[in-house]
């Protein structure tokens, strides 16, 4: 029935339309630049998958984070641990395979290190995203192995602003019964561009069809619910920007401040879990072109500088009543900086450059996932593990009390012109990985990274493009060193410190059309990785305090001081103690891996009037993630997506739906003898619409936005909290943005 609802308001905006259809001419329009590419290369060249948020259709598709705004875009999706804590998933990567950048330096948040960390960036008042994928994002780093994320604003002006002037934006969502507010003013002078800009967003729990949930412990249904509970947040950011104008370029400096104080929903939302977000940024941008030079045509410097932490709070009770207690601290401190001289030597172009990234980083409290054996005594009341009687296979990790990291990295990319329709490029990328711990020994690696690729022109119309890339991750330190309960997985994690550097190779082929009425491209992909790093579920349970459910390690305690006495056996218990969290374990494994995919995007102009056009839009993906070691499925890969669309495009009216379906996932992971819930496919109906207003000189945009117009009860497999937190239920959102 939802799909015929959508047939019949395609087929009579398709017949309103047609009644004025013509023989409208065919435009060529200017190819995009993809920014975040070293050399600025146009789409129409770019031999790798890239995707482009920008104008009107990144207004269209905004969301409360990031990786919302880009869940529509073929081949990512979302890690959806609720409305705040949510990453993009780029083809199956996240985590420590995916770089959030900021006008292309680090975010220098702790998004990576877990799934209820969010990002320290708000899409309110952005302007573009770009997201590089394969061997385009291999310049930035072996943490980008997977995909680059890179969010531009306004910060730092590039341009002269043509007159003063000031932007407002504001809107409410009935789902959660939230408010927004943005502003941004902006000026200058003959050599001086200026903007201050602000935002604030606030809102409750929201809303869900009616759903059902598994208790944790028992196994049985609790609910039933029709709001995913502690998912509020109140965020806020404010900031600053100017730049100079040079003769042949611009240099600028910004500074932000972001707060966000959210909820953690899940198995730990009755005990008002709350993350508390500060962080401080810099930036410094230049870019200077170069004449007069036989070699150089252009200087590129990107700094910036960010001072970040957030602390994770909860009642509890530990015998006194409910109390609140803060867990756990998150500090990071970095500085990451790049210089690139553009060059052209005779028929070849490129970059070449230095690239470092510094950070310290530190875990305070008393549920440090790096916190290891400081959690395990012996019976004399030293750290250490049990021994005698009370032997027990509790953690064997260090405690990791801080961190501080150095990347350094050359680069250089080239392409060369074999013909006028065929055009070749390459890169390396080498980078020195320095680490100093506090708490165990110190680590030195080093990554190689290098691409190749060509891209030619069929026809006017057509082009056929493809890369190989090689590219090397050294573990992390959570994949290394964890030892300890991740509440947010609802899971005992544990690192493995024998892995070796990741290393995968990649091809990829992709065919484009970007003139004409029909225009879009498709892009098929296959990636081997050696010593693929990922979290297995094991078969075993433990508590807190990393001790298993069958050790014997709960004798009658010494009411004074805690520790185990050394009673006989007949004082000791079997298993956990009422009351006490059983957490199943999940530990770091390297595997041989392949990942393979397709994805594709088509736009018509259907019809095209003066005064009116219609555009239909067909997307999907298919994404295949395997652990060939083992010849099973890989965890958490994103279901198969197919969607169908129209926007109808008026001088002043805009109006659009689009229907997503999500097929069901159960090529789910398999292991001695755990398995991963299948998903149920569902469909998303969303609409928008939007009207220009003119008050004198200025220009205003009533927006309306419509989401799960069906209200299907929809679970996202890619998502650890997928059953406690269901997308969101119907919704509207009304908004106004006004500029003048």
């Amino acid at each position: 029935m939802k799909t015929y609802i959508l047939s019949f308001l395609l087929t009579a905006s398709l017949g309103f339309a047609q009644e004025n259809s013509g023989n409208g001419q065919i435009e060529e329009l200017d190819a995009l630049t993809v920014e975040s590419t070293p050399l600025g290369t146009s789409s129409d060249d770019i031999t790798q998958a890239w995707s482009v948020l920008a104008n009107d259709e990144l207004e269209n598709a905004k969301g409360a984070t990031i990786a919302e705004t880009l869940s529509n875009t073929p081949g990512i999706s979302q890690t959806s641990f609720g409305p705040t804590a949510n990453r993009p998933i780029v083809r199956g990567m996240d985590k420590f395979r995916l770089r959030m950048l900021q006008n292309g330096t680090d975010t220098f948040g702790v998004s990576a290190q877990s799934e209820d960390h969010a990002i320290p960036i708000d899409p309110l008042m952005v302007d573009r995203i770009e997201v590089l994928r394969g061997s385009s994002a291999l310049l930035y780093g072996g943490n980008a192995i997977g995909g680059v994320v890179n969010v531009i604003d306004n910060s730092i002006p590039t341009s002269l602003y043509e007159s003063s002037g000031a932007t407002l934006l504001s809107s409410y969502n009935s789902v959660n019964d939230g408010w927004n507010y943005g502003a941004q003013a902006f000026g200058g002078s003959d050599k001086f561009s200026f903007q201050i800009n602000g935002m604030k967003r606030d809102y409750n729990d929201y809303d869900t069809p009616t759903f059902y949930t598994e208790d944790h412990h028992s196994g049985n249904l609790k609910g039933p619910y029709e709001l995913v509970e502690n998912s509020h947040s109140v965020s806020s950011s404010f900031g600053l920007g100017g730049s100079y104008m040079l003769d042949s370029g611009f240099a600028g400096l910004s500074f932000s401040r972001y707060e966000n104080d959210y909820g953690v929903p899940g198995e730990h939302a009755e005990s008002d879990t709350l993350i508390e977000m500060e962080s401080d940024r810099f930036e410094f941008r230049s870019e200077i072109e170069i004449t007069g030079s036989d070699f150089l045509t252009g200087i590129n410097l990107n700094i910036g500088y960010g001072d970040y932490m957030h602390s994770e709070s909860g009642y509890e009770d530990e015998g006194n009543g409910l109390e609140w207690h803060t867990h756990a601290t998150y500090l990071r401190e970095g500085f990451e900086g790049r210089i690139a001289f553009n060059h052209e030597i005779g028929d070849f172009r490129g970059v070449f450059g230095l690239h470092g990234l510094f950070d310290d980083f530190k875990i305070q409290g008393e549920e440090s996932i790096l916190g290891g054996l400081s959690r395990v005594w012996d019976r004399n009341g030293t750290a250490g593990v049990y021994t005698d009687d009370f032997t027990t296979s509790a953690p064997s990790n260090p405690n990791i009390i801080g961190e501080e990291s150095s990347r350094i990295a050359l680069f250089l990319i080239e392409e060369y012109d074999l013909s006028d329709e065929t055009t070749l490029n390459a890169g390396i990328r080498w980078e020195s990985i320095d680490r100093d711990y506090e708490g165990t020994g110190d680590l030195d690696d080093s990554t190689f990274s290098a691409s190749g690729g060509v891209s030619h022109d069929l026809s006017e119309l057509w082009n056929i493009s493809g890369n190989v890339n090689y590219s090397e991750r050294t573990p992390d330190t959570a994949e290394l060193f964890s030892d300890g309960a991740h509440h947010a997985t609802e899971s005992y994690e544990i690192g493995n410190q024998n892995l070796d550097n990741e290393s995968a190779v990649g091809v990829e082929i992709i065919v484009r059309k970007t003139v004409g009425k029909v225009t879009g491209q498709l892009s098929v992909f296959h990636t081997k990785y050696n010593d693929y790093i990922f979290l297995e579920e094991k078969s075993d349970i433990r508590d807190a305090e990393g001790n298993l459910k069958d050790d014997n390690v709960y004798p009658e305690l010494d009411g004074d001081d805690g520790i185990p006495d050394t009673g006989d056996a007949n004082e000791r218990e079997a298993g956990f103690p009422a009351g006490t969290e059983g957490l199943p374990v999940k530990e770091y494994e390297a595997v041989k891996a392949e990942f393979q995919g397709i994805e594709v995007e088509i736009d018509w102009l259907a019809i095209e009037n003066p005064g009116m056009d219609v555009i239909m839009s067909v997307y999907g993906d298919l994404l295949s993630g395997k652990n060939e070691t083992e010849g099973v499925n890989l965890p958490r890969i994103p279901a198969a997506r197919l969607g169908f669309g129209f926007e109808v495009q008026q001088e002043k009216f805009d109006f659009g739906m689009k229907l997503t379906r999500s097929f069901k996932q159960d090529k789910v992971s398999v292991h001695s003898g755990h398995s991963e819930d299948p998903t149920a496919a569902y469909s998303l109906v969303n609409a928008f619409a939007s009207y220009d207003v003119d008050f004198g000189d200025s220009v205003g945009k009533l927006f309306i936005k419509g989401y799960n117009l069906t209200d299907e009860l929809a679970y996202n497999h890619a998502s650890v909290l997928k059953q406690y937190a269901p997308l969101p239920a119907r919704s509207v959102e009304l908004g106004l943005k006004f500029s003048f």
